[in-house]
This record gives structure tokens, C-alpha cells and sequence, in this order.
């Protein structure tokens, strides 16, 4: 009872504007901060800095939860002996969690993709939406990330995401809807895709291809993915798959587009020359198109999960032949 109290208490704090006010300068003078000494002593203090406001902030799988987990796979999916492993991220915007059993029916075992989503979960997207939106605001740029009502609108708005990509003829797991646990808990159930995530593969030409193929097919699908990095693509069999969608105001289409291959290209500068990823990039957007992801590339500088040097940065803005 005293947790539940303290929960509702921190909801109520933290959605009071004066606060979130007083928390947004506070991150924002922080990750300014921590920046600078990046840049002046070659340190690593920004990512540290958002590595540990992640960790505290983290949720947990608690005993609760996965009593809760396997009441639902049972009366929902039939499944039995459920087996409940979390998989790999920062638990920090949801619980992601590898569920497998056996069918009732057909006695075979299957494997699903659940991901916990609750009031923290909104709570830390909303602040992470508006810490992003400074940073648009401070590049002049009208592009806006939305917030979520609540966990089970966020839950939703991923699912449909994940559907509309799927739409577009690109690779994304089949989704399975969205289930309410107990209290404020919601899961999302999706298929569990076999392979590992580009950040921790060597990256060839065929997957540049594929990505930037990917990103072109969701774009003129009407599909903004909003946090492109390569932990959010699976490669399986061959094939890359799509994971995880911010809210972007997609009136705005056009910034949207920039910021998703700018977010995209600063991304693969970590693992592939930038002359090799303009090359594969050219193959599929236009000149103007480069052009405008290249003005967006400051913008996509304030993702915490980017680390590029001044030299990395200005070679890619040469190599697309852009003044900016």
C-alpha cells in the first residue's frame, strides 16, 4: 500500500509543470554541461551521465509481474510450462521480455515478444520528448516529438507503428496486441524475432542496403520511426527487421523524413566509413533529400546514444556536399 501511495505521489510531482520545468533546465544544463567536457578533454561524461539517470530510473521485473505474464499467455495465446527471460536493453521506457511455452494444441513450443509498459513509462517518454524538443527548439527546427496519455496509448501507438511498417513491405515483427496486466501495467505482444541487433554486428553493403531501402520504403508508407539507431534493427536470416517507434507530429513530414536519415546516418558513422555510407545512401534518396538530412544532422546530435567527434561529423556534411 505505501508503494502504490508513493507511486501516485511521484505521478502527481512529476506531470506538475513548475517541475517539469525545474527538471527539463536541470537535465538540459547537465547534458550541456557534460557535452562541453566531452568536447575539451575527450571524456565520455555525457553518455555515463545518461547511462546512469537510466539506470535509476529502470523498472523492474518483478514476481508480481511475471505471475502476471503467464496468467495472461495461459488464458490468451494456450500457452503452458511458460518460461518468462528478459532480453536485452535498458529497461528504462519498458520491460522487454522473451515469453515461451508450449501450445496447448499443437504441443509445440513458441516463443512471443512482451514488453512492459506502465505510468513510469510514459512519465520518462514525456521527458524524454520535451529534452528532445529543446533541442529541436535551439536548432530553429518546427519538428515536434508528441507525447502519451497514458501506458496504454504508448503501447497501442507502437503497435500500430510496428503494423504500418509492415504495411510498407518492410521487415517488422507481426504484433499481437496490447493486454492489460493488473493496476497500471500494460504488454504488448509480438513475435519474437531470431538474430541479434546491428549495433553489435559488423555492418556490410548489403545491410546499408537494406537499411537505407528500409527507411525509404517507411517514408513513403507515411511511417516515421522517430528513434533510428541500430539497436533498434534486428538482423535475422538475412533479412533486417525494424523495432520501436517514437510519436513524431507527422504534420511536419518532411522534417520528420530529415531527421530519421540524418538520425540514421550519424548512427552508422560508428561502424562503417562515411564515404561508403553516402555511397549507399545516394542509391536511394535524392540529392535534395541528403541535403536536407544533412542540415539535420546537429539536430540528431542530441540523441544521448550518439558519440561523434567534430572531424567525424564535419566529413559527413562534406561528403554530402552541403554548407551548413
Amino acid at each position: 500500500m505505501a508503494n502504490e501511495w508513493a507511486r501516485k505521489a511521484a505521478r502527481v510531482v512529476l506531470n506538475n509543470i513548475v517541475v517539469e520545468a525545474f527538471l527539463v533546465i536541470l537535465l538540459g544544463a547537465c547534458y550541456v554541461f557534460t557535452t562541453g567536457v566531452d568536447r575539451i578533454l575527450n571524456t565520455r561524461l555525457r553518455r555515463s551521465f545518461t547511462s546512469w539517470m537510466q539506470r535509476i530510473s529502470a523498472d523492474r521485473l518483478n514476481v508480481l509481474r511475471r505471475a502476471q505474464i503467464r496468467y495472461v499467455f495461459k488464458r490468451k495465446f494456450g500457452l503452458k510450462k511458460i518460461k518468462i527471460k528478459l532480453v536485452g536493453g535498458s529497461y528504462w521506457l519498458s520491460i522487454p521480455c522473451l515469453v515461451k511455452g508450449i501450445d496447448k494444441n499443437t504441443r509445440q513450443e513458441k516463443k512471443y515478444m512482451a514488453k512492459i509498459i506502465n505510468d513510469r513509462s510514459t512519465i520518462k517518454h514525456k521527458y524524454l520528448a520535451m529534452m528532445r524538443n529543446v533541442g529541436l527548439l535551439a536548432e530553429g527546427r518546427s519538428l515536434k516529438f508528441d507525447e502519451h496519455p497514458g501506458p496504454r496509448e504508448m503501447g497501442d501507438f507502437e503497435g500500430r507503428c510496428l503494423l504500418g511498417i509492415r504495411e510498407s513491405s518492410v521487415n517488422a515483427p507481426m504484433v499481437y496486441g496490447v493486454h492489460h496486466l493488473g493496476g497500471d501495467d500494460y504488454m504488448l505482444v509480438m513475435e519474437y524475432i531470431e538474430g541479434q541487433p546491428l549495433s553489435k554486428m559488423d555492418i556490410d553493403g548489403d545491410m546499408l542496403d537494406q537499411l537505407f531501402k528500409t527507411l525509404k520504403a517507411m517514408h513513403e508508407g507515411g511511417i516515421f520511426h522517430g528513434d533510428i539507431k541500430l539497436d533498434n534493427f534486428m538482423y535475422s536470416k538475412g533479412s533486417v527487421f525494424v523495432f520501436d517507434c517514437l510519436k513524431l507530429d507527422t504534420e511536419r513530414s518532411h522534417e520528420a523524413a530529415a531527421f530519421d536519415l540524418a538520425s540514421l546516418l550519424c548512427a552508422l558513422i560508428e561502424k562503417v566509413p562515411v564515404s561508403l555510407i553516402v555511397e549507399h545512401a545516394k542509391r536511394y534518396f535524392s540529392p535534395d533529400e541528403l541535403s536536407d538530412a544533412a542540415r539535420m544532422v546537429d539536430v540528431a546530435l542530441y540523441k544521448n546514444d550518439l558519440e561523434l567527434s567534430d572531424k567525424e561529423i564535419q566529413g559527413l556534411k562534406e561528403m554530402l556536399r552541403v554548407t551548413v
